[in-house]
């Protein structure tokens, strides 16, 4: 009776120590676990009703509102529970013995790292021989044949990947052309995540994080069917990663001279400027991101952290990190002009240089087209007569009703007339909002649905499914190039093709309970989002700056056509080793946040 007395006592004081004494990470867990709930109740209504405002119309609203806070109210506790044990994880105090350079055996261990998962894809590389030539690669690749460039796709993978097509045209085969390309891109995106799980090995992560990173790398299918891909998402992703590491390094690591993580050795700002310039040059919606997410950085940079003793802050200390502050606040700026600058004008050169014609801006009205085309799919009826005259210039009535999917802005998009009256397109989309605003919302949102919605399966059957077709989870049809120009599938290992393809184009891992989630996109912006909670909390300001252009990216993609696994493959391969960072706070100094 003594020894049971004894565990209620523990657990009680256990739940006493988490509500009590843990207040302040309680408020951080529900800030992650209520926007997640929040998720999951939008997102199953939506899939199972049609709409986030339930079913029954305007008379049921007050109801579906109650049910709507109640399940949320329910989600979260679980949700957040999870939040808080993921931000009492790796808080042990320093060692104080020198965290942050980089061990002598470096560039071996890099090689080490690089190698295996490159020797891991070789296999993918001979079952999908030559490339998985899909996405874009046709349009880019006319553009090289005819010499006739647009800003449509990004020039510079444009012209990356005429280099390898224009190789194989003069060596007499365009198959052979596109072999080198995935082996050239295979060294590229194996040393980009070799260097990856390196950077984990400095800041001595564990070694069964590292390795199970390792396998995500070398083994995940998305990593290795989309390293033989013709996609410019690909290099991309690997771009990404490198700037987000490298001006990790920049913001949080000390320099080799123990300085603040400001005052950084010129190679390393370099490197962060090389990567942010390429970066740019690859995503035309990266530039945005870019822009976006540098005040926030900027003021980031003034969060001062606690560096108390017996409860008093020194004046000095309290001096010398406000001049830290202002020199990170000026090297930033710095950085970020300079990178901004240079990515303007290898712009205006590589388009100069190939007389590239500018994109069309229809890429940037693809959720309005699609909010005015479900209003008029929905509620066509609704809409007052002049308004639908109106708005029957711009989207017409011949083929909206068939042309319209909720997932896919591209059918209309491409139909829409835009040209011809711009302001009034803008004007009749505000007037149809205004008059239609629940349906506006629910567009939106179905639109963007697999990027926020961790049970979405829309993201992986945009296109349609089925190993025949080629499309599913990613895009492995062999797009058709002109007589004389062709490119051939010939798989080395058709066995191990037909197992991928259960996988990538029939989207067997659905019915996998569990791992099914890696494959979902929203998966990767809830750990982000989380990431981001846990640096907040622990107040280790300068470890959120790192993924705040991740988060700006993120955004830009809800304006996007639609959501494939290619446009949020970034996060996917970055966001893992942000999350490892936090396993390595051991190896820095832990502070008090109670």
């Amino acid at each position: 009776m003594k020894n049971t007395n004894k565990l209620v006592y523990i657990r009680k004081n256990s739940i006493y120590i988490f509500l009590v004494a843990n207040k302040r990470r309680l408020r951080f867990a529900f800030l992650w676990g209520i926007p997640f709930a929040i998720s999951c109740v939008l997102g199953w209504r939506l899939v199972h009703e049609g709409t986030v405002f339930g079913a029954g119309g305007p008379a049921a609203y007050a109801g579906s509102l109650l049910l709507f806070i109640l399940e949320t109210a329910v989600l979260s506790v679980p949700a957040a529970a999870l939040a808080a044990v993921v931000m009492g994880c790796g808080r042990r105090k320093s060692s104080g013995r020198e965290r942050n350079a980089w061990p002598e055996k470096r560039k071996a261990v890099w090689l080490f790292y690089s190698l295996c998962i490159f020797l891991c894809w070789l296999p993918v590389f001979l079952a999908y021989y030559p490339s998985v030539f899909a996405y874009d690669a046709e349009g880019q690749l006319y553009q090289v044949l005819a010499g006739d460039y647009s800003t449509h796709h990004p020039l510079v993978h444009t012209l990356f990947l005429g280099v390898f097509f224009r190789l194989g045209i003069a060596a007499g085969s365009c198959s052979a052309g596109m072999a080198v390309h995935s082996v050239v891109q295979m060294a590229l995106m194996a040393c980009a995540f070799g260097w990856a799980v390196c950077f984990l090995y400095q800041r001595r992560v564990s070694g069964w994080v590292r390795a199970l990173l390792l396998l995500f790398f070398a083994l995940f299918p998305a990593n290795s069917v989309l390293a033989v891909s013709t996609t410019k998402d690909v290099l991309f992703a690997a771009l990404v990663l490198l700037y987000t590491l490298s001006f990790y390094r920049v913001v949080c690591e000390e320099s080799a001279s123990g300085e603040g993580g400001a005052a950084v050795r010129k190679k390393e700002l370099a490197v962060c400027v090389f990567c942010a310039i390429f970066m740019l040059l690859f995503r035309n919606n990266a530039v945005y991101a870019f822009v976006a997410g540098a005040p926030v950085i900027y003021a980031g940079f003034g969060k001062r952290r606690r560096q108390k003793e017996n409860g008093v802050q020194d004046a000095g200390v309290r001096k010398d990190d406000d001049l830290q502050k202002k020199k990170a606040r000026k090297i930033y700026v710095c950085m970020t002009l300079l990178a901004l600058a240079l990515y303007g004008v290898c712009a205006f050169l590589l388009k100069t240089a190939v007389h590239a014609q500018n994109g069309s801006p229809r890429e940037m009205l693809s959720v309005p087209l699609q909010q005015m085309a479900r209003t008029r799919v929905k509620a066509e009826e609704e809409i007052a007569p002049d308004l639908r005259q109106e708005l029957e210039k711009y989207i017409s009535s011949e083929w909206v009703f068939a042309a319209y999917n909720p997932h896919l802005a591209d059918p209309v998009k491409s139909r829409a007339v835009i040209h011809d009256d711009p302001v009034g397109l803008i004007r009749t989309w505000i007037r149809l909002g205004l008059a239609h605003p629940a349906l506006y919302i629910d567009a939106f949102l179905d639109n963007s649905l697999g990027l926020w919605y961790l049970w979405d399966t829309s993201h992986a059957q945009v296109y349609g499914i089925g190993t025949e077709s080629g499309f599913g989870y990613l895009s492995t049809d062999n797009r058709v190039m002109p007589a004389g120009f062709e490119v051939e599938e010939h798989s080395l290992l058709p066995g191990l093709r037909v197992f991928l393809e259960r996988i990538v184009s029939d989207n067997e891992y659905s019915k996998i309970p569990v791992v099914r989630l890696l494959f979902a996109p929203a998966l990767y912006w809830w750990l982000l989002w989380l990431y981001l909670v846990t640096a907040l909390y622990r107040k280790t300001y300068r470890e959120a700056l790192p993924a705040v252009f991740l988060a700006a990216y993120c955004l830009t993609l809800l304006l996007s056509p639609t959501v494939l696994v290619r446009y949020a493959y970034p996060l996917m391969v970055t966001v893992p080793v942000l999350l490892s960072c936090l396993l390595a706070a051991a190896e820095r100094e832990s502070e008090n946040i109670q």
